[in-house]
């Protein structure tokens, strides 16, 4: 039996004679539940960082395996976090609305996101730096489609620096967990100014690593409106309540 499947019999169960308020503390039980199955942060460092990660698309239906990379000398380390899993299936949910879409990954670690953009039909940029491209090359070329529905190409791009190289602008883009330094974020703003257009989606998830939104939400002003995507719209069991999908999109006067 499936954990999804146990979880909703035992909230089928627990509801039978329940009240209104009782209903929602067991509805509540069971979204942390389904989400501590998935939930990766809370794990040791073996799971997090030394093995692959295996991540099952349904539509369509294939396993992904994501090597991941434990800190080394300079502490540079490269990990599939919870905000990416939520953004992925966010993704995986609407399906082949990506098809055909120019996206941009930035930052993109071991490259979920990315890959299953592709996976779904886009066109796909991944970016970071240099330290992290072999990681990422290599789980590119593992999980990459098989035909040509979909494509990834992968680059160096550190924020704000050879703007005109990324080969912009896109129709889509993400980054997951980017708002951890505020010295970092007005350069993070510049290279989303200079990679859209006026009809860019902007997906930006973030878990526990947001202690610098409020500068990167002063620095949206007046360039990007910023708004958050509803629970409803996300994957039914991939979301949890520590982790939030921002969408940003151009105003016009500040990406013309």
């Amino acid at each position: 039996m499936s954990m999804r499947h146990l979880v909703d019999v035992q909230q089928q169960d627990e509801n039978k004679d329940a009240d209104a308020p009782q209903k929602q503390g067991s509805s509540d039980t069971s979204k942390f539940l389904r989400a501590w199955a998935w939930k990766r942060e809370h794990r040791p460092d073996k799971i997090r960082f030394h093995r692959p990660y295996i991540h099952s698309m349904t539509s369509p239906a294939v396993k992904l395996t994501l090597q991941q990379s434990k800190f080394d000398a300079e502490g540079f380390a490269s990990t599939i976090w919870d905000s990416s899993i939520v953004m992925s299936k966010y993704f995986e949910r609407w399906g082949r609305r990506w098809a055909g879409k120019k996206c941009l990954d930035l930052s993109a670690g071991c490259g979920l996101v990315g890959i299953v953009l592709a996976r779904l039909g886009a066109d796909v940029v991944l970016t970071d730096l240099l330290p992290n491209l072999p990681l990422l090359a290599d789980n590119c070329r593992a999980n990459a489609p098989e035909d040509a529905s979909g494509s990834v190409r992968v680059k160096e791009h550190r924020w704000g620096e050879r703007l005109a190289d990324l080969g912009g602008p896109f129709d889509v883009i993400v980054a997951c967990d980017v708002m951890y330094i505020d010295a970092a974020i007005p350069d993070l703003v510049k290279t989303l100014v200079a990679a859209a257009s006026p009809f860019t989606d902007i997906y930006i998830s973030h878990g526990r690593n947001r202690q610098a939104e409020h500068v990167f939400r002063n620095c949206c002003q007046g360039k990007f409106l910023v708004s958050q995507v509803s629970s409803s719209q996300l994957d039914e069991v991939y979301q949890t309540g520590d982790v939030d999908v921002l969408l940003l999109q151009s105003t016009s006067e500040g990406v013309r």
